[in-house]
């Protein structure tokens, strides 16, 4: 609102305004340029707004509160993608809608260091050059990765500033920065010594191509119906997976046969039972008896659970404890012996006798090959099968038996339910609760140890020399480790560091607080922490989202923030979550300055190059950029981005980029641009009356025009839906509300109905037009901060030119935003549905122009409407319409029968409870229209008889696809609509 400033904003625009750095670019006060671009205008203004500080948090009054948050850290792995720039425009938009109210506003960036996948990215790197980490060491093969860190934040950080991100530079975070990894440290000791952190031998989940233990979420499960080859790293051809084997095991102390069935033979060497379900029948009787291992011949018993499905191949289970999950529970409720059949490598190991030395998958032929030469093999059959693949580096995951560091997370995930049972922690979109409780509710211990060279080493240390003892010293370093241990009366001299380091997730799982300065009780630990919000992507609110709070509940007392915000997947055109691996990602500075296909290919291309796509992955992702993107993509701009991102309902469960929006709301930014160069006219034509009296009028609504009224209505509605809207976390309801006022009101008819005024009437129009655009930029700077800086910079440059008072703030990043009351005088809610209402009848006077081909001219016309405002100001609403609508007079009724001679002038159409008629007289040639009109329809008809006659066969009916029927039904639904059109548009010419 352009009234007088509050003192406080004045003195600190005041002080600031005296420094040198706070000169505002050259340009803004050039004459506006004719056409609006995005890089012109979004290429200064970051740099001016990071120097001045208008990111960090200020000192506000004590009632207006905090707003703390951090950014996800993305990975060092590469560059953001479009899923980056998502996360991105959401957070920013609360960031910047929280500041502007006056909110003392904090926002910590970071990167994470992304163990697995660095790793994974910078080996495949050195592999290109024909290197191995082997060969370099561990020392230098770290080197290698901060060399890649260095380079891969910096340029996540450009992106980010290019996205217009107002983050609290000063405060950014490395997830292995010295102050990161002594609260990881502490964290570990602080839980080991609690009981929380043990270590124990268990089936974990292993890449034998990475050579360690993954998490569920490196696994990807991929669905075959039957035979089909698979490239597995480490093989010279692809592996064949879809087939189920059927074999038989001797009895023991019989001649007979028990069958079973497995679609991995290449674990026959460490089977360890035969299990059948108890009430199997086919079976009862070799329950307590036992079979001879046809490759070590040992005895094995045939044991009854009943987890065994009965109608899963044979209903008879061989039982591999060391490497199947299920097969893994039934040994432990049997007591059975476990051992693996398989190294770190994949290759066979000591317990596998003749068949020692070979690669998991060439063993599986080799034992298919002994079971049929032995006369135990009785079938090899199609399977449906589920194929866990890691998704770092393709490699078939392995379970594994591996001694391994495990949080008990039972009593920590029972807390976590507590708090949203009890409200104190609130899940948006709410139905994300039902997921919360099932996933913590059957939750297990977290594995948290990985067999890499990049991470967080695991702070646990033991006797120097042991493989393995029981004795474990969590501490901080060596020194603190032997000390604790003879404190505990340990008769350790030296340790050793245990060489794993820590899961990526849980040096993540501490970063609301660690980011804070925990464990030290810093000044920002007590002001920021808990922090508001948590908003990040719903795929991993098991994985982050929930540890997070796990761990500050167990570490702080505190949950870690009050509120979680999930926002949905973008998708690819194929409908696929978009990632580096598939090559499907898209560079969201791509969007914002343009490029062309052949830069997109060469991308990929180097990607392909350095291993870090498939040849499957690579020629798809080349034939969907060809697809999709045949010209490139065009110079979008960051703020017509975010702006399309945020006008997505960011809680759907997916989001799909749909490339039209964006050039649209490119669009939209020139719409607005030109608003503004035509205020900047309007205010240089008639050098409005300067003083303090200016907007005296935003106190009397009833003394404006009609449409000055509606107007402002319209304003007032627009600031009252998006602080509804932002408080719901609704963004696309808020750019729907922006859109609607600027788009279809302000440009669509105000400006219309403001362009043929004049005087006294005029100057309070242009104030009016002042008031909207200053009020819309305010509102409209979370979702666009460059084009709101800009236009915001220059339109107060313009006032103050003039010597029009205005409240000014230094930066529209700081100034007042729009409160839902400031406009209260002006809502109407009566002279909206009015207007409204009689803006729908000049639309469909337009339509009628159109129609009879009058866009050019100017007809007469009648509004029959029966309102008491309308004709309570006929004058007014007489004038908006003729204005609008493009007519030379439009005469208002309250009710009008046409019963004179020149009735056949007239073509009329219903609007509601009111009407609109048209004057055709000498407008149209009548004969040459019947003319136009018989020949249409004769075309349409002969069509529409075609169509119907081939739908009508039987061959047609029979063979041709649904979705064809479907198309042609369409068709026949639109040729009879349009052919109804035309003859009453006949009849209609026939009166006049």
């Amino acid at each position: 609102m352009l009234k007088v400033a509050p003192r406080r904003l004045f003195l600190l625009t005041s002080r600031r305004l005296a420094t040198a750095r706070l000169q505002l670019p050259k340009n803004v006060k050039d004459e506006i340029p004719k056409a609006y671009s995005p890089v012109i205008v979004e290429e200064k203004w970051y740099e001016w707004w990071e120097c001045n500080s208008f990111f960090r948090h200020h000192k506000p009054p004590p009632s207006t509160g905090k707003f703390s948050m951090v950014l996800p850290p993305p990975n060092i792995t590469g560059t953001l993608h479009i899923g980056h720039a998502l996360t991105c425009a959401i957070q920013d938009s609360l960031v910047c809608w929280n500041r502007m109210k006056g909110k003392d506003t904090i926002w910590i960036p970071g990167c994470d260091h992304a163990g697995i996948a660095t790793q994974a990215i910078v080996e495949k790197n050195l592999k290109s050059q024909n290197i191995t980490r082997e060969q370099l060491g561990r020392k230098k093969f770290e080197e290698e990765i901060w060399k890649w860190k260095g380079e891969k934040e910096n340029t996540i950080y450009q992106q980010l500033k290019a996205l217009g991100a107002t983050l609290n530079w000063e405060k950014a975070v490395f997830t292995m920065d010295p102050k990161m990894c002594y609260a990881v440290n502490e964290a570990f000791i602080q839980l080991h010594r609690k009981g929380k952190i043990y270590r124990k031998e268990s089936l974990v989940n292993w890449s034998c191509q990475l050579r360690s233990a993954i998490s569920d979420i490196e696994v990807e499960h991929q669905l075959v119906d039957g035979p089909k080859g698979i490239l597995v790293p480490g093989y010279d051809k692809p592996i064949t997976f879809g087939n189920i084997y059927q074999f038989e095991y001797k009895l023991w102390d019989s001649n007979e046969r028990i069958m079973v069935s497995t679609t991995r033979p290449e674990t026959i060497l460490g089977d360890m039972a035969i299990a059948v379900h108890p009430e199997d029948m086919r079976y009862k009787h070799y329950i307590g008896r036992s079979v001879i291992h046809p490759v070590l011949h040992t005895k094995l018993p045939i044991i009854a659970d009943s987890e065994v499905d009965q109608h899963f191949g044979t209903g008879a289970l061989k039982v591999t404890p060391a490497h199947d999950p299920k097969d893994y529970e039934i040994a432990k409720r049997h007591g059975l012996e476990m051992f693996s059949v398989f190294d770190d490598r994949g290759i066979s190991n000591n317990n596998c006798n003749q068949f020692h030395g070979l690669p998991r998958f060439e063993l599986r032929e080799k034992m298919v090959d002994f079971l049929r030469d032995n006369n135990l093999l009785r079938g090899i059959l199609p399977h449906q099968m589920s194929v866990p693949v890691c998704s770092r580096s393709g490699d078939i995951i392995e379970p594994l038996l591996r001694p391994q560091w495990f949080v008990d997370t039972q009593e920590m995930a029972q807390k976590a339910m507590e708090a949203v049972e009890s409200g104190k922690l609130k899940i948006y979109p709410p139905q994300f609760e039902r997921v919360w409780f099932e996933w913590l509710g059957n939750i297990k211990d977290w594995c948290i140890s990985r067999q890499l060279w990049w991470g967080h080493r695991v702070p646990a240390y033991n006797l120097a020399g042991a493989k393995e003892t029981a004795i474990w010293i969590a501490a901080h370093n060596t020194e603190k480790a032997v000390e604790h241990a003879k404190n505990h009366g340990f008769d350790f001299s030296a340790v050793k560091q245990d060489e794993d380091v820590l899961d990526t997730w849980f040096s993540s799982s501490l970063f609301p607080f660690s980011v804070c300065g925990w464990p030290e009780h810093t000044v920002d630990l007590r002001k920021l922490f808990p922090l508001d919000l948590m908003e990040t992507g719903h795929d991993i609110l098991f994985f982050w989202v929930a540890r997070m709070v796990m761990m500050s509940l167990e570490l702080t007392g505190e949950l870690p923030f009050k509120e979680i915000l999930l926002h949905g997947i973008i998708c690819d055109s194929q409908g696929r979550k978009m990632s580096k691996s598939l090559g499907n990602v898209i560079d969201p500075l791509d969007i914002v300055y343009g490029t062309s296909l052949k830069c997109m290919e060469d991308k990929l291309e180097s990607s392909f190059k350095k291993g870090h796509l498939s040849s499957k992955e690579f020629e798809k992702a080349i034939a969907e950029k060809r697809t999709v993107f045949p010209s490139g993509i065009p110079q979008t701009g960051a703020d017509a981005l975010r702006f399309t991102l945020c006008s997505y309902n960011v809680k759907s469960h997916f989001i799909n980029l749909d490339m039209a929006m964006l050039k649209r709301n490119r669009l939209f930014c020139n719409k607005i641009w030109q608003v503004s160069r035509f205020l900047f006219l309007l205010l240089d034509e008639i050098s409005p009356k300067t003083g303090s009296d200016s907007f005296s009028w935003l106190n009397e609504p009833n003394n404006s025009s009609l449409v000055n009224q509606w107007i402002m209505n319209g304003l007032a509605e627009m600031v009252s839906q998006i602080d509804g809207a932002m408080t719901r976390y609704d963004f696309h309801h808020a750019t729907d509300a922006l859109y609607n006022f600027l788009y279809a009101k302000l440009c669509d008819v105000y400006l219309e109905a403001i362009k043929p005024l004049t005087g006294a009437d005029k100057e309070e129009s242009v104030l009016v037009l002042v008031v909207c655009l200053d009020t819309a930029l305010r509102c409209l700077v979370p979702f666009m901060p460059f084009l709101s800086e800009e236009l915001y910079q220059r339109l107060h440059t313009k006032l103050a030119d003039l010597g029009i008072p205005s409240s000014r703030s230094v930066s529209i990043l700081v100034a007042e935003y729009p409160s839902k009351d400031e406009f209260g005088l002006w809502r109407n809610v009566e002279l909206e549905k009015t207007v409204d209402s009689v803006l729908r009848a000049v639309t469909e006077l337009r339509n009628m122009k159109l129609e009879y081909g009058l866009a050019k001219s100017k007809p007469d016309a009648f509004f029959v409407c029966p309102s008491e405002r309308v004709l309570s100001q006929t004058d007014q609403y007489s004038k908006l319409m003729s204005t609008i609508a493009g007519l030379k007079s439009v005469t208002i009724y309250g009710d009008m029968c046409l019963t004179n001679s020149s009735e056949k002038a007239w073509v009329s159409r219903t609007v509601e409870t009111c009407s609109v008629h048209l004057n055709l007289t000498g407008m149209i040639d009548r004969k040459i229209e019947l003319k136009k009109n018989q020949e249409k329809l004769k075309k349409l008809v002969e069509n529409l008889a075609r169509l119907e006659a081939n739908m009508g066969t039987a061959s047609y009916r029979s063979s041709a696809p649904a979705h064809v029927q479907e198309t042609h039904r369409l068709k026949v639904a639109s040729l009879k609509t349009e052919i109804c059109q035309l003859k009453e548009y006949a009849k209609e010419l026939d009166k006049i």
